[in-house]
């Protein structure tokens, strides 16, 4: 009966060992709608590249229809306008799949410390102005996207992905991967909260900023490429490790290494993925 009673006891002590992570999972999230539009932009990005790479053929003979017929510089200068239009919405879509994962806790700063019933607002106020910012940057990067399409193959990628390396190792990225972890008081109501949604938005997408810009630099450059989501997923995760991270600086100089040797990879594709 004893060794039955100290069985019994020590089942009941290893039980919430392994039912704890279950049930934080099951546990109601703040930021969950936030997480449900970030896995749906990456759907949504998902489906783009499937669907892209299977009307390449199509989307090849109307370029080179268009660009046969004379005398039609109207249509072209509205084509461009309307492609560089369809870009800006694809890099705020990739905005919301990249960045905003890394920016939950700082949703959940919000609404662990908003009032009850304007939680909801106060969260979708910080993400629209957080997101904001990375959706001008990607405009500006898009702008003289022309210029490194004409440098040769892998090139332009392999620069961008040599500049993030060497990012990842200043002092500069170090103090805004910290400033990416501080957290800052929120009025409770009225106007005062709106403005300090707004406010931590702001400080968080700059520090986000500056500690990921030459990540998305990467980004920018092989968005469009058949490696899309692949760079994605890489970079991502490189994100989303340094901003969850206790101790960034090894994920940080881990990064780097992944960054540089990717960037020879890049420029020696065939030495360096002949096995492939």
């Amino acid at each position: 009966m004893t060794v039955r009673g100290t069985t019994a006891r020590a089942a009941t002590r290893v039980r919430p060992l392994w039912t704890a992570p279950v049930r934080r999972l099951l546990r109601p999230r703040v930021s969950l709608v936030f997480e449900l539009v970030a896995v749906a932009a990456w759907i949504a990005l998902i489906a783009s590249a499937v669907t892209g790479d299977s009307h390449d053929g199509d989307r090849a003979g109307a370029s080179h229809h268009h660009m046969s017929a004379p005398h039609e510089v109207h249509g072209a200068s509205v084509s461009v306008s309307a492609s560089a239009s369809v870009n800006v919405a694809m890099w705020a879509l990739m905005s919301v799949a990249m960045m905003l994962p890394a920016a939950v806790p700082a949703l959940v700063h919000v609404g662990t410390n908003s009032l009850r019933w304007r939680r909801r607002r106060a969260m979708a106020t910080f993400a629209a102005v957080y997101l904001a910012i990375w959706v001008g940057y990607g405009a500006m990067l898009l702008a003289p996207a022309q210029l490194w399409a004409r440098l040769p193959e892998g090139v332009a990628l392999a620069c961008a992905l040599a500049l993030a390396a060497a990012w990842q190792l200043t002092v500069h990225k170090r103090r805004a991967l910290r400033d990416c972890h501080r957290s800052s008081p929120l009025p409770p109501s009225g106007r005062r909260a709106v403005a300090g949604a707004c406010r931590f938005g702001l400080r968080q997408g700059w520090a986000c900023l500056r500690s990921c810009w030459a990540l998305m630099l990467v980004m920018a450059v092989a968005s469009g490429g058949n490696g899309m989501l692949v760079w994605m997923a890489v970079l991502t995760g490189i994100v989303i490790t340094e901003r969850l991270a206790r101790t960034p600086r090894r994920p940080t100089r881990l990064a780097a290494a992944v960054l540089a040797v990717a960037a020879l990879a890049v420029l020696l594709p065939d030495t360096a993925w002949r096995w492939y």
